[in-house]
């Protein structure tokens, strides 16, 4: 018999229906004379074959019980090549003919074959053009900085507004459950309650989730891993670029004011924010809320629960940014020797600009780290019965130097990454010049930086400050390399000496 198979996925007044595909259908035999099956499914997609009626036609096309099958239009039985390649590899085993009504491909002659394989590859070409078009102005937005829609996060609301002539809308606080997400940050940073402690708490207070619910631990390390509520600032900016994300935004508009957006595709099986490789990071129209130091540490406390590998710069140790020279000052790099990949600090004046004679023995990284460690345990038991201050890193003018800093950084990594490629002499000369250069400004900026953060400092409480070092061996690099930089300004080492520029002096 022959088989007419119709879909619809929606009644739409612009799709036309499953009575009107059959009656098409119809005028492509004799109904007088031949026998005939209808198979139809309303209201499933074509994007994949798992219909009902579909799954029928099939079951009866592998009985030997039909000789053809007739659709009113191509995409009516599948929306995938790679489906319709393994259908009709089940139609030619079973001799069944196919015609499409609307396109005039008929399987019985070669060309008909040919030309419906020709059509179905242009109209998979088409719809992969549209989904792309579609998410390229999805993304496009999103680096703007707009709402991208979808449900309002915890903690906002929404109001409209217009940037640039373009018509968006905004995230504001919303002072019913914003509270709570700040109680969230300050509980998880401040104390040592767990995902579920917290989740428990809100339950008792009888305080209803985002979605009317009740709260779980995923749900609450879903916000506090959010960048929605950081005011994004330098910190926050290295946090991700080590993390390897794709930051639309330069680094001076993180200037510690604006919360951020994170999108980009994951795994069925992930959760949202824990892994944010490759995503793409956009500063917000909206304003953060939470301080940029509070939420980091949450992001490595919960780092630490589960391990996630960074990338990029600064992945060899929690010393990176800060250990120096102690003969040029350049900064120091990290290379791997021997065969049990033992790590070792490495000038960038001697090896790369030449400018530097001095190491003359390796300078083992984990000897340095251990030796670190050890002096910073000895300053937090020294410190424990009186009130000590920490320069404020959140300081505008700070992170305004910060980010010159990460400026120069990319430029001297970029400039050595021309030297590896193997460029000419003139330009290595050229090159080695801009290097000097840009070292030399950015130890006129560490200076200056020092100078800042010494005279705008903040009381922290001991109590907070242990703390963080009772979680020590729980964090990962850039855990350690935070609490690190509460206390060390710079480490200048030597063949025979270690010297610390300390951040924290007593108050007596």
């Amino acid at each position: 018999m022959i088989a007419i198979y119709a879909r619809q996925s929606l009644d739409k007044k612009d799709s036309i229906s499953i009575e009107s595909q059959i009656e098409f259908c119809k005028k492509e035999f004799d109904e007088s004379v031949d026998e005939y099956q209808v198979y139809a499914d309303k209201g499933y997609s074509g994007k994949d074959t798992n219909r009902p009626n579909f799954e029928r036609m099939m079951n009866d096309i592998n009985a030997g019980l039909i000789k053809k099958v007739i659709v009113y239009k191509l995409d009516r039985f599948s929306r995938s090549l790679q489906d319709f390649v393994n259908i009709y590899a089940e139609l030619e085993k079973n001799k069944v003919e196919f015609i499409s009504c609307t396109e005039k491909f008929d399987t019985s002659s070669p060309i008909g074959k040919a030309m419906l394989e020709i059509a179905m590859s242009f109209a998979q070409l088409e719809r992969r053009t549209i989904q792309q078009r579609v998410e390229d102005n999805y993304y496009q937005r999103g680096k703007k900085g707009f709402y991208l829609g979808g449900p309002i996060p915890y903690g906002f609301t929404k109001v409209k507004t217009t940037v640039n002539g373009i018509k968006t809308s905004k995230l504001v606080e919303n002072p019913e459950t914003m509270p709570i997400v700040k109680k969230m940050f300050e509980m998880y940073a401040d104390t040592n309650m767990s995902l579920g402690k917290i989740s428990d708490y809100l339950n008792s207070k009888s305080i209803p989730a985002a979605n009317g619910g009740r709260w779980d631990s995923c749900k609450v390390s879903r916000i506090l891993r959010s960048p929605l509520y950081v005011k994004a600032d330098a910190d926050v900016y290295s946090y991700y670029k080590n993390k390897g994300c794709i930051i639309s935004n330069p680094p001076d508009d993180f200037i510690g004011t604006n919360g951020c957006f994170l999108y980009g595709k994951r795994e069925a099986s992930e959760r949202k924010y824990t892994k944010v490789e490759k995503h793409v990071l956009s500063i917000g129209l909206h304003e953060g809320v939470i301080d940029s130091r509070r939420w980091l540490l949450v992001q490595y406390k919960l780092d630490s629960n589960r391990q996630i590998k960074n990338s990029g710069k600064g992945k060899h140790t929690w010393l990176s940014g800060i250990v120096k020279c102690g003969y040029c000052g350049y900064a120091v790099s990290v290379i791997k020797a021997g065969h049990g990949n033992k790590k070792y600090f490495n000038c960038r004046g001697k090896t790369n600009l030449k400018a530097c004679k001095g190491h003359s023995i390796p300078i083992n990284v984990d000897e340095v780290e251990e030796q670190i460690e050890k002096v910073l345990f000895e300053k937090v038991k020294e410190l424990k019965k009186v009130n000590f201050s920490v320069q404020n890193e959140n300081d505008a003018k700070v992170n305004e130097i910060k980010l010159r800093i990460i400026e120069i950084d990319n430029q001297i990594e970029n400039l050595m990454e021309a030297i590896a490629a193997g460029v000419n002499k003139n330009a290595i000369k050229f090159i080695n010049e801009k290097c000097d250069n840009l070292a030399y400004e950015k130890n006129l900026l560490l200076e200056e930086l020092h100078k800042v953060t010494v005279s705008s400092s903040q009381n922290v409480s001991v109590k907070e400050i242990i703390e963080y070092f009772n979680n020590w061996d729980n964090l990962d690099i850039e855990g350690k390399k935070s609490v690190c930089r509460w206390f060390i300004n710079r480490v200048n080492i030597f063949d025979d000496e270690i010297n610390i520029e300390w951040k924290v002096a007593p108050n007596h």
